[in-house]
């Protein structure tokens, strides 16, 4: 595996907020995650990429990426370890989360447990979640329980809007990652209904199959995997109308105390 020989920085505009004043976790992770090799990286390369969140990411300062000896990229600030990537043999993608159809995707997501009287939202203003941001602004992928599914099943629909888009009218598959993140969290809260949750990502493994188009809707379904102690584990998937996989993920979370919104 070759040494990667992009470097250079990143700014998080404040748009891509997760938790108050830092990166919204999957946004972070895959953009740092796309400067891996491609051929580390890419669909049908038998690769995936793992991304470890070290810290909080803060939004609108320069932050620098820099080649790892190990083969990975490095997100640094002012000399501290924010964010880490490396490639990692594709293993998601043989157990994703299952694919539910648009009709029933939609249902899950009018059940969403961070609407108000649910389980209470821990970030509002989340780029991927949050309730308190406008359509187009935020992603607003507000995964709900599958109706008639397991507890630890979610679903939530995701129109791509044309804002999303790059000046060449593609979507970065950073936001792939992105709209995978939360769901992963929600998945545990719609298992725990009488808990107010709270965690925070620390680790996100991505294996992408396609790409989304501006415009086009999709299916993000989580799964709970495991909770023990403070460590909730999950898988995503982002799936076309049709069931076929664009990517999969699997997440690590850490609980922290809960947040009590004004």
């Amino acid at each position: 595996m070759q040494v990667p020989t992009s470097t250079g920085t990143v700014t998080v505009p404040a748009r891509f907020e997760g938790p108050p004043g830092s990166a919204n976790g999957g946004w972070i992770a895959g953009t740092v995650a796309e400067r891996l090799p491609e051929q580390d990286s890419s669909a049908g390369s038998g690769w995936a990429a793992e991304v470890v969140l070290r810290a909080r990411t803060p939004l609108d300062v320069t932050l620098t990426v820099e080649a790892a000896v190990d083969g990975g990229v490095r997100l640094l600030h002012d000399g501290t370890l924010l964010v880490e990537a490396h490639a990692v043999p594709d293993s998601i993608r043989a157990n994703p989360a299952p694919f539910i159809e648009l009709a029933a995707a939609e249902q899950a997501a009018a059940a969403f447990p961070g609407f108000p009287g649910g389980g209470g939202h821990p970030f509002p203003n989340c780029f991927g979640c949050g309730t308190g941001r406008a359509p187009g602004d935020g992603l607003r992928l507000l995964a709900g329980p599958v109706p008639g599914g397991p507890p630890g099943l979610t679903a939530t629909p995701w129109t791509v809007h044309p804002s999303l888009a790059s000046a060449d009218g593609t979507i970065g598959r950073h936001l792939l990652w992105s709209a995978l993140d939360c769901a992963s969290f929600w998945v545990h809260q719609a298992a725990l209904p009488t808990e107010a949750l709270a965690a925070l990502l620390a680790r996100q493994t991505v294996a992408v199959a396609g790409s989304v188009l501006p415009g086009e809707t999709y299916v993000v379904v989580a799964r709970a995997d495991s909770a023990e102690g403070r460590k909730l584990r999950a898988s995503s998937a982002l799936y076309a109308r049709d069931g076929m996989l664009v990517a999969a993920c699997a997440t690590l979370w850490i609980r922290i105390p809960p947040i009590t919104q004004p």
